[in-house]
C-alpha cells in the first residue's frame, strides 16, 4: 500500500516537471516568434514603401 502511494506521488512529480518544461519551451518559442515578428513587420513596411515608389515611377513614366 505504501509503495503504491510513493509511486503515485512520483507520477505527480514527473507530470509537474514535464508540464514545467513544456511551459518553458512554449515561452522560448513565443519570445523568438515575437522577436522575429518585430523584424518581419519592419520588412513588410519597407516592401510596402518600395512597392508604392515603384508604382509612382511607373505612373510617371506612363504619363510622360
Amino acid at each position: 500500500m505504501r509503495n503504491l502511494e510513493i509511486q503515485q506521488i512520483l507520477r505527480w512529480i514527473v507530470t509537474a516537471i514535464v508540464l514545467m518544461v513544456a511551459v518553458v519551451l512554449l515561452s522560448v518559442v513565443l519570445k523568438v516568434a515575437g522577436f522575429l515578428l518585430h523584424y518581419a513587420i519592419k520588412g513588410l513596411v519597407v516592401l510596402l514603401m518600395l512597392a508604392v515608389v515603384v508604382r509612382l515611377i511607373g505612373a510617371l513614366q506612363k504619363r510622360g
